[in-house]
């Protein structure tokens, strides 16, 4: 279980330069992409921003379903006009690697939910820079933070997802999303894929890619103040 923190500092994060030279700014009021193209994994380094794309995979045995309820958002586009913003998110009843039940519900707390694939080398380099935000002072009080672990592939790197995440020492509680329904129906289109959610259970900003501490804290400030 992760320990609860203090609310914290309501700064703009500041602008974050990735080897393509695609620049990701994120404030408390807007978070902007700016980008040529999202480009595949395959791509060289020099060429690849730090978002993994492709639609979700086949899932594999180890995956426990995890259906979704309600209006899909649309396709993520980075942008600082992202259609989804102000509407509700779709609700979730799920369940982790061991079955244990999760959700994900409008109930009153903001969230951060970070979509994650085991094959995804952005989502590789995401997972631990999450964890050592965390160990550093906690999940911040009043915001839960969920993954949804998707497009699972036991063909692609890095498989199975739930001995990646043990290995990583992931606190955060994980979500498998089997089908892909989820990931479909929050309108993912690349990874690692965050959607920030209001108290009020709507969504405050969608974002792709790789975020560092700071961008952490301003997506915090962001959701506490929606």
């Amino acid at each position: 279980m992760t320990k609860a923190r203090g609310p914290r500092n309501k700064r703009a994060a500041p602008a974050r330069t990735g080897p393509s030279g695609a620049i990701i700014v994120l404030g408390i009021g807007a978070f902007v992409i700016a980008a040529a193209a999202l480009a595949a994994v395959a791509l060289t380094p020099a060429a690849s921003p730090k978002a993994s794309t492709g639609a979700p995979s086949s899932a594999s045995p180890v995956a426990t379903s995890s259906p979704a309820s309600g209006a899909a958002l649309p396709a993520y586009a980075p942008g600082p006009d992202d259609p989804a913003v102000g509407r509700p998110i779709p609700e979730v009843d799920g369940a982790s690697f061991d079955s244990t039940p999760l959700t994900i519900k409008a109930d009153g707390k903001p969230k951060l939910i970070v979509f994650l694939a085991h094959w995804c080398p952005h989502c590789q380099r995401e997972v631990p820079v999450v964890r050592a935000w965390i160990d550093m002072n906690g999940v911040p009080a009043g915001v839960e933070l969920i993954s949804v672990v998707t497009a699972i592939d036991p063909n692609r790197p890095n498989y199975p997802p739930d001995v990646w995440l043990a290995r990583e020492r992931w606190q955060v509680p994980v979500i498998v999303d089997a089908d892909n329904q989820i990931a479909t129906v929050y309108g993912l289109t690349a990874f690692p894929y965050w959607v920030a959610v209001g108290v009020d259970g709507t969504v405050a900003q969608r974002l792709t890619g790789e975020l560092t501490p700071e961008q952490l804290d301003a997506l915090v400030a962001l959701v506490s103040s929606s």
